[in-house]
């Protein structure tokens, strides 16, 4: 401040420098396919870390960190506290040690518990696979879909995501790419997935619409090129509700029912969270959390 540079120009110079590093941060993100609405929770958060922390990042301190947790605490739930410290330690993790500020490993993400999600059982997806026409193309799409989510528990954005040219017919398989991490994994399903698909790809082939395996159908009754997260979203609740689950089950149950079922087969932490497309095991705690129902069935099995 001795120069004479007044503390208006000071903030303003800071919010300018943190808003470059949050603009190179969400480009970067967003290259890697972010979703729009996450684009705007991330811009949502890094605002609020950049408007209580007010410094430049090459400034910012643990007890800075310690501050913007305490004015969350004041505002949201503790789950959207977590949410919130998320995204402001990747933030962090990206910048360093590109810029000289505090590292990530000494920001605590603090962890709130949530209920246990929904998870589908085998007799609820058979149930909505009933409901499913055999000689229907817009059935057999729906009906391929449920299969490849029950198989291989994939979320539902790498779901529509397949392309044609990365089918491995013949031995039931499909290379991706995860949709948190980038990183290519591939998928495994049954036979009776491979039989559903047998049914779905000559039709397909014959559409002549993109690469993509999923295509979505308009009003006028011509076919996109690829199904939206959201029409296929609306495939599995007009399933689920013609099957008259009352459950609030949703495509992501799936994907809970899998990783639990890996596990309780005898897996290793590791071989699932190389299955489920997860960088490390600790963000598979998430999906072991158990409901009152499945504690009880687990005790009386121990017995």
């Amino acid at each position: 401040m001795g120069s004479g540079t007044s503390p208006e120009t000071s903030i303003s110079g800071f919010c300018i420098f943190m808003e470059q590093h949050i603009e190179e941060f969400l480009e970067f993100k967003t290259g890697g396919r972010l979703k729009k609405s996450s684009a705007r929770d991330y811009r949502n958060s890094l605002n609020k870390f950049r408007d209580i922390v007010r410094k430049p990042l090459v400034e910012v301190k643990r007890e800075d960190i310690i501050k913007f947790r305490n004015v969350l605490n004041l505002s949201y739930s503790p789950k959207g506290v977590e949410h919130h410290f998320n995204i402001i330690h990747c933030f962090i993790k990206f910048w360093n040690p590109e810029v000289n500020c505090i590292s990530h490993e000494r920001i605590e993400v603090p962890l709130a518990k949530s209920n246990p999600r929904p998870t589908i059982t085998e007799e609820e997806h058979r149930q909505m696979l009933a409901t499913l026409e055999e000689n229907n193309y817009s059935d057999l799409q729906k009906r391929l879909m449920l299969n490849i989510l029950w198989d291989c528990g994939c979320r539902i954005g790498e779901l529509v995501s397949i392309n044609l040219e990365d089918i491995d017919f013949d031995n039931k398989k499909v290379r991706i790419d995860t949709e948190k991490t980038k990183k290519e994994r591939t998928l495994f399903w049954s036979e009776e997935t491979r039989k559903t698909l047998c049914k779905v790809l000559p039709i397909r082939w014959e559409l002549k619409r993109g690469n993509a395996l999923f295509v979505g159908l308009y009003n006028s009754g011509e076919f996109s090129d690829r199904v939206s997260i959201k029409t296929a979203q609306r495939w599995f609740n007009e399933a689920r509700d013609k099957a008259g689950i009352k459950r609030k089950l949703m495509p992501h149950s799936y994907r809970h029912s899998r990783i639990q079922r890996w596990i309780g087969t005898g897996l290793d932490l590791i071989s699932v969270s190389y299955l489920s497309g997860h960088e490390n095991i600790s963000s598979l705690e998430h999906y072991m959390r158990l409901g009152t129902a499945q504690v009880e069935a687990v005790a009386r099995k121990a017995m």
